[in-house]
């Protein structure tokens, strides 16, 4: 990589993007594991023959999407998909008064069939392939509060059984990153208000037919390539959805 063009503004968005798309596969191919710390802006500058400058506008913008973390005195990691920033990026249902607590969750049902066409086309599979479908109760403050169904690409995930789900010592997210190489970056969302069906009044101990928030999200890895389809039922008698919008 040659950083002559650094005089040039065009230079500079094509050299520093290449150096983003570089680190970005560094942590894809795990040659940077969760957790792990970034090589010194220096080394990085020398490995890509570009200026500090450039390396330090990649790494922060990475940074800014929650791929990085610096710590102070310490240096640059890899995040880990943690209950911090699970916390932060993906969960985003607040009490009425505005608390916020992490959920207890409980594994209800884990099986291997069929996608449905629907589940194919969230996940951009072809065909209907086979899925691993998981049914959990979140509750807080004692409540059942959440009924998620979660589908995910059975070839995505070799090997995942309901053993393994539910001895995972955090986030389902975390689970993904460590045991098969996957990092959640980011999801798009879709929110309408529903009756509850059978399966969700049952869960969340709810008269049927009671109004619930739906939430559809696809949880994205790089290159915007879906990883999990997911529909969480939220009973908001006392709870809220609560999305932060940062200024621009």
């Amino acid at each position: 990589m040659d950083d002559a063009l650094s005089s040039g503004r065009t230079g500079v968005s094509v050299l520093y993007l290449e150096v983003k798309r570089q680190l970005i596969a560094d942590i894809q191919s795990a040659r940077v594991a969760p957790g792990g710390a970034l090589p010194s802006e220096s080394e990085l500058a020398k490995r890509f023959k570009v200026s500090i400058g450039t390396v330090r506008r990649a790494v922060d913008e990475l940074v800014a999407e929650k791929l990085l973390i610096r710590q102070q005195g310490r240096g640059t990691f890899v995040g880990r998909q943690d209950r911090a920033r699970f916390m932060f990026q993906f969960f985003k249902i607040a009490g009425r008064d505005g608390s916020r607590e992490f959920p207890t969750v409980r594994l209800h049902s884990f099986a291997k069939s069929r996608a449905s066409l629907e589940e194919a086309q969230a996940l951009k599979l072809r065909g209907t392939p086979a899925v691993f479908r998981i049914h959990n109760v979140l509750t807080l403050k004692g409540r059942p509060v959440i009924h998620d169904h979660i589908v995910i690409a059975a070839a995505m995930f070799p090997g995942l059984t309901k053993t393994i789900f539910e001895r995972r010592d955090s986030t389902i997210y975390a689970l993904y990153q460590t045991a098969y190489g996957v990092t959640i970056v980011g999801a798009s969302e879709r929110i309408r208000a529903e009756g509850c069906d059978e399966l969700t009044a049952q869960l969340l101990d709810l008269p049927g037919g009671t109004p619930v928030l739906r939430i559809e999200r696809v949880a994205l890895t790089f290159n915007q390539q879906p990883v999990e389809y997911r529909i969480s039922k939220v009973d908001t008698q006392d709870v809220d959805y609560v999305a932060r919008m940062d200024p621009t």
